[in-house]
């Protein structure tokens, strides 16, 4: 298909944007922990066939260290175990590294995206979810792929939208500095005091949802403003969010957020605030938001 129209890309490169360097994918020798990453169990094999098929998709640019480390941990035997068929994709934003390549080397679905910014790549994917749950995590070895289980395990008809806090879990020491971690928590008070909806981890880079109800939102966000688009759709039309507490670390590769960021998101909910419309559509049988773990602080 013609890749210039957003469709599906070969795996491991594209004829849309740079191609990666050419020559051996080097080896990637950092763990935390994970001594034996691959499921013996076939595709299928599950002992609890109970749970539906998961869509878990990755947005990346030049994540080649990071994504590597996040493929290799994909807790596949628990999936299985837990009956859950799944499948990765990778949506890349016109890497120049080997992040492709990587992606390729571990068995997951490449998908070029056709503009630019990883929220206009979430949403051009989004509609060609086929799969019954979607978790969509930062690849950059900060989020830990060892909780998608927990996370999916809490969606359902009444708990639709599912967060990773690491506010409510445990951050890693170095893995924030004190500047992103008090945007942070800026950040994610001035959404639930806009949006009367609290929400401890605004900018989490790790969701799980039903694929349907995901769908259903009015996503606007074309770049890291992406999460805090997700939470004001939510908030908007009284989509219950269930946050869960996850572990957070050291990121592996450049970062890429800065504070100008964190600026464009706080005028981004503003702006969907203001001008929301006074009878935005609302799932009205929805529960309150709950917590799972600790209170926040």
């Amino acid at each position: 298909m013609d890749p210039n129209k957003g469709e599906w890309a070969p795996s491991g490169g594209s004829q849309h944007g740079p191609e990666p360097p050419t020559g051996p994918i080097p080896s990637f020798p950092l763990s935390r922990g994970v001594e034996d990453p691959i499921d013996p169990l076939p595709l299928g094999a599950a002992e609890n066939p109970t749970l539906p098929s998961l869509s878990i998709l990755l947005p990346a640019l030049n994540e080649e260290l990071g994504l590597a480390e996040v493929l290799k941990r994909i807790p596949q035997a628990t999936l299985h175990q837990r009956g859950l068929a799944y499948s990765v994709y990778l949506l890349d934003g016109h890497s120049t590294d080997q992040t492709r390549a990587v992606a390729t080397r571990f068995g997951a679905e490449v998908f070029v995206q056709s503009g630019r910014g990883k929220g206009a790549a979430f949403r051009e994917f989004v509609p060609r979810i086929q799969e019954d749950f979607a978790l969509f995590m930062d690849p950059d070895g900060t989020y830990p792929p060892e909780a998608i289980p927990d996370l999916v395990g809490f969606l359902g008809a009444d708990s639709p939208v599912v967060l990773g806090s690491r506010f409510l879990g445990k951050i890693d020491e170095g893995a924030m500095t004190a500047t992103n971690y008090l945007g942070n928590r800026l950040l994610s008070w001035f959404a639930s005091f806009l949006y009367a909806t609290p929400i401890s981890d605004l900018c989490s880079g790790m969701w799980a949802f039903v694929s349907e109800r995901l769908k259903s939102l009015g996503l606007t966000a074309d770049g890291f403003d992406l999460e805090a688009d997700i939470f004001a759709e939510c908030a908007l039309r009284k989509i219950p969010i269930v946050q869960v507490p996850i572990e957070y670390h050291q990121r592996l590769g450049e970062p890429k957020l800065h504070l100008r960021e964190g600026i464009r998101i706080a005028l981004a909910l503003l702006k969907k605030r203001l001008r929301a419309p006074s009878s935005a559509p609302q799932d009205e049988s929805a529960p309150e938001a709950r917590w799972v773990g600790p209170a926040q602080s």
